[in-house]
């Protein structure tokens, strides 16, 4: 397994394995454009995530998933 530190904020922040904090990552990173992992607090990575993974689960956003 590749691990990246973004990843595991992303797991522990919301409680979730890690496969899914994958998912989550590339999702705010191919469509949040502004956000900026380098600069971000681990907090401003969890509200992210969480941004992310609400998106994620609304079916109106169905079609970027499948992009």
């Amino acid at each position: 397994m590749n691990t990246n530190l973004y990843t595991e904020i992303i797991s522990d922040g919301l409680k979730i394995n890690y496969e899914s904090a994958e998912e989550i990552r590339d999702f705010i990173s191919k469509w949040f454009d502004d956000f900026r992992w380098g600069s971000s607090t681990k907090l401003d990575i969890v509200r992210a995530a969480k941004e992310a993974q609400a998106m994620i689960a609304d079916p109106r956003y169905s079609e970027l998933l499948k992009k």
